[in-house]
């Protein structure tokens, strides 16, 4: 399911902002990119937002800007500047390039300026991120619920064309088994002419393949999963994995109606049967 949260967070040290953004995914697939220098709490984001979210590929992006009067030294990284400058220096000379190296151009390069390690209070940048987080998780979920209303309620729709094809096949299957049965004796009887009939034996393989093409058990089951399905949406937990399994019966009760029919009218209303549950399973993909 799709969605978007963003928030802010101040603290002592500066204000933390974090922008998540979701998009449909069958799974739970989560990228983070932190401040390099708070990389080490990305952990700590993930269990954040995997205890929130189940399913969506998942995109969190972490800003800072430091307040002008946030605890902590910053070091200039001597060693990195004169790397810098002598490859600048070596670029200069092998392009033939004017203007003076400046050291605001040095300071704009990664890695010159660092702050001391034990200048980090892990516990308070953690604090600020975990603030920021939290607010825009709950916008990303309040957007993701919307999302999910509409389709719920397109659901029950698809769900009662569903109810109806199936009901359908029901009343149309009715009269199949005893169709089945004169079909086949009068088949039998052309066959074999004024040759003698055993009425028992006959009688039997009659029996047997009217059983055989009998859906009564698999149209039962599917309106129970029809049921089931309909509780599944209604319910404020997870359901996403549990519809898809749900719909995976149902594919495999329609499966074995079309198998076991012959009338044109049923197969008719079996394939539009499979059309919905396709379209179904289609949206059950991006449920939470």
């Amino acid at each position: 399911m799709t969605g978007f949260g963003k928030a802010e967070s101040t603290t002592r040290v500066g204000k933390f902002t974090v922008e998540i953004s979701s998009v449909n995914n069958r799974f739970l697939e989560l990228s983070a990119r932190l401040p390099r220098q708070y990389s080490l709490l990305e952990y700590r984001l993930r269990e954040l937002v995997s205890a929130r979210l189940t399913r969506g590929k998942i995109s969190v992006y972490v800003g800072f800007e430091e307040s002008e009067t946030a605890p902590g030294k910053y070091l200039i990284n001597k060693r990195a500047a004169k790397s810098y400058l002598r490859q600048l220096a070596q670029v200069k000379k092998e392009f033939q390039l004017d203007g003076e190296i400046a050291i605001r151009d040095l300071l704009m390069l990664p890695e010159i300026a660092q702050q001391e390690p034990g200048n980090i209070d892990e516990n308070l940048i953690w604090l600020g991120i975990r603030k920021a987080a939290g607010k825009a998780l709950t916008e990303l979920i309040l957007m993701r619920k919307r999302e999910g209303s509409a389709m719920a309620r397109d659901m029950r729709q698809r769900l009662k064309i569903i109810d109806k094809l199936v009901k359908k096949i029901i009343r149309n299957s009715s009269h199949t088994a005893e169709k089945n049965r004169q079909k086949l004796t009068t088949r039998i009887e052309e066959l074999l002419h004024s040759k003698s009939i055993d009425p028992e034996r006959l009688e039997q393989e009659v029996a047997f393949l009217a059983e055989r093409s009998d859906i009564s058990e698999e149209c039962t089951r599917f309106l129970s999963h029809i049921d089931q399905y309909k509780r599944g949406i209604g319910q404020k937990k997870p359901v996403g994995k549990r519809l898809n399994f749900i719909l995976q019966e149902m594919n495999r009760e329609v499966n074995t109606i079309g198998s076991k029919s012959t009338e044109t009218t049923i197969t008719s209303a079996v394939i539009a049967l499979k059309e919905e549950v396709e379209k179904l399973r289609e949206q059950a993909q991006n449920v939470e």
